[in-house]
């Protein structure tokens, strides 16, 4: 492409995108009825005539013009104009999200904790946040990365033993990526975002096989191979997100990760995050070893049986004597610790299985929903879903009848796939991704407008759900289709920060019995619809391997998991995902341990948990009262 060329191709994407703001300027002021079109518009123009370079641009100038309160009063008063209450946007109280809030460890008065959704939040009697690793300014390449945070250790537990003196619960909360009560606590909150002191390879006190690397089976595109995989040694606290950048240091990448980063790798692990590809298991199934304090703030180092460690090196270490660590080497004790849902004691460092830095391809592909159900019902499921080493489905569970053709009234859904790649083996594959909503994830006033964009229009949801669709096509220009990169920038989706403006709920399916369930949430959906009860975005199917973990969503077999997602403030949705989830459940669905609305209760949770009764063993063993909370006990009262 000529320099002329390209510099007419940028004039022309500023001037479609000036002339489209403009656009919705008008409309605000003069026809507010065309606005959530108009905003359609922006989107699409942002997404599909901007390089990320020049939409950042023209996000960081929208922001800018839209930060003054007066101008968010002013769009205020000409949107809500004849809105009923509950519907009404506030734009001039939005506040700012990031993801970099973080806890002032000497703060005299009580600090108030909630999860991001809202929903849930405690103001504990006491608030610690132990470790002396530095959240604020986190670095792999920092001196202290290198050692292990003994000091810290002995902090947590003297915490524990403080606690239990004056008869009160602990708990340690994350990120508070949950929409259920799982991390909530009036007693002792922890929080661990300190305790990422450690981030190197695991050496000390490994058995000899593992510590230069260990092969590993895997079976991807219905190939078996051996890769070599190596140990990597991490803080209990760590975010995802910091993980990445202390193993991306190393040469070293996680095997697989949810759509966000933004999580801490305990809270992963806990409540069993995954992502997708039938051949790779959740976060949980990668870690291999983990120091934990436990009642009474007894130290356990709990392992498999065949664990990672070699015990005679470990037991004659002075450190280990002098801070009275115990090792547990027991497959039964491993699977309940591995997703403790927060009850079994304080994650405080863990040793994960990685692999040596990689790149993947990725594709996004648009097909009829029916017409994809009849081509994956053709052979094994198993084996059709194993081609590709990640493999997952968005479905729109609408049907936009407003389509003026046949073929656009048909039931969309996007394929997204993702496979090895060699560095420059695409010379043509796109550099940019196609962003789930430019509009909704980087402009600021977005998330308290998007509701207002639905509830305004409910009857377009099915044509704007195909719209968004259609933006995550891969670019299939000049510059070829897909999206080529390293792992990190590909796994990582970005949706952390949208779960600030949305609600999820997820639940597990036997691979036999996903196509009946699709069905089911389908129908449900198009029922609800005569009340104005709509998912403002599709729903994913995403394909999981058999985790060993007792309360896993995966512990019985390989796994669907599927994801219901909507717009925080939509009229309707909630009342539509509780409606979903007891027709879900009543259909045989595993609930996700941190994505529900409906309450829990012990005989739900036996039927989806068949393993329960021997993890509340294990429960009783390293955490006991101590470290239960209400969601638990209502649980098991009940």
């Amino acid at each position: 492409m000529s320099t002329l060329t390209k510099f007419i191709t940028w004039k022309k994407g500023n001037t479609v995108v000036s002339w489209v703001l403009f656009g919705l300027l008008v409309q605000v002021i003069f026809n507010r009825k065309n606005v959530p079109k108009h905003i359609e518009v922006l989107d699409d123009t942002l997404t599909h005539h901007c390089s990320r370079t020049k939409r950042n641009r023209w996000v960081s100038f929208i922001n800018f013009m839209v930060t003054p309160r007066f101008v968010r009063r002013l769009i205020e008063s000409q949107l809500n104009k004849n809105m009923v209450d509950h519907e009404r946007v506030f734009l001039s109280l939005d506040k700012e999200l990031t993801k970099d809030d973080f806890f002032d460890k000497d703060k005299p008065h009580r600090q108030k904790w909630g999860n991001w959704y809202g929903n849930h939040s405690s103001e504990p009697l006491r608030f610690f946040v132990p470790g002396n690793g530095d959240y604020k300014n986190f670095s792999p390449e920092g001196e202290f990365c290198n050692w292990y945070d003994y000091k810290g250790l002995t902090e947590v537990s003297e915490l524990v033993k403080n606690a239990e003196k004056e008869n009160r619960k602990v708990r340690a909360v994350g990120s508070g990526h949950a929409l259920t009560a799982v991390a909530q606590c009036e007693d002792f909150l922890v929080c661990t975002q300190n305790m990422n002191m450690t981030q190197r390879p695991a050496k000390e006190w490994i058995k000899e096989e593992y510590k230069e690397g260990f092969d590993v089976e895997v079976n991807y595109g219905n190939k078996k191979s051996l890769e070599k995989h190596y140990l990597f040694e991490t803080g209990g606290g760590t975010k995802i997100r910091h993980l990445i950048e202390a193993l991306t240091h190393h040469g070293f990448a996680l095997i697989n990760q949810g759509g966000s980063s933004i999580q801490s790798i305990t809270g992963a692990i806990a409540t069993s995050t995954h992502g997708s590809g039938i051949g790779i298991g959740p976060v949980s199934a990668f870690a291999k070893s983990m120091t934990i304090v436990g009642k009474g703030g007894k130290i356990y180092r709990v392992e498999p049986t065949d664990g990672i460690t070699d015990p005679e090196a470990f037991n004659k270490d002075q450190e280990v004597k002098k801070y009275g660590i115990e090792l547990i080497q027991d497959d039964e004790k491993f699977n309940a610790v591995m997703v403790g849902i927060g009850s079994i004691g304080i994650v405080f460092s863990m040793i994960l299985e990685a692999q040596p830095n990689y790149r993947l391809y990725e594709e996004r592909k648009r097909y009829n929903w029916e017409e994809l159900k009849a081509e994956m019902q053709k052979e094994d499921l198993h084996h059709f879903i194993n081609q590709h080493r990640h493999f997952e489905v968005l479905i729109n569970p609408y049907c936009d009848l407003s389509a003026e053709t046949e073929e656009g009234k048909k039931r969309k859904c996007l394929v997204t796939t993702r496979n090895y790649c060699e560095k420059s083996n695409r010379k043509q594959a796109g550099r940019e991704r196609n962003y789930i909503s430019s509009f909704i994830s980087g402009i600021a006033i977005s998330g308290r407008l998007s509701p207002w964009v639905f509830n305004k229009n409910h009857q377009s949801i099915p044509a704007m759900t195909n719209n968004s669709i259609h933006r995550l096509i891969d670019h299939s220009g000049d510059e070829g289709g897909g999206f080529e990169d390293d792992c990190r920038f590909v796994l990582d989706q970005g949706l952390g920060e949208l779960k600030f403006y949305g609600y999820a709920v997820e639940f597990g399916f036997p691979l036999e019995r996903v196509f009946d369930a699709v069905d089911l949430i389908i129908k449900v959906c198009e029922e609800a619809q005569a009340y104005h009860h709509l998912l403002a975005a599709p729903f994913s199917l995403r394909f999981v391997k058999q985790c060993d973990a007792h309360l896993s969503m995966m512990n019985q077999h390989d796994t669907c998991m599927i994801e219901l997602v909507s717009v925080k403030g939509v009229t309707g949705s909630l009342p539509l995902f509780r409606r979903l989830e007891r027709e879900l459940l009543d259909f045989g669905a595993i609930p996700h341990w941190g994505l529900s609305v409906e309450p829990w209760y012990r005989a739900r949770v036996e039927k989806a948990f068949p393993r329960f009764k021997d993890w509340e063993l294990q429960q009783a063993f390293f955490g006991g009262d101590t470290f239960k909370n209400a969601f638990l006990e209502r649980i098991q009262d009940s």
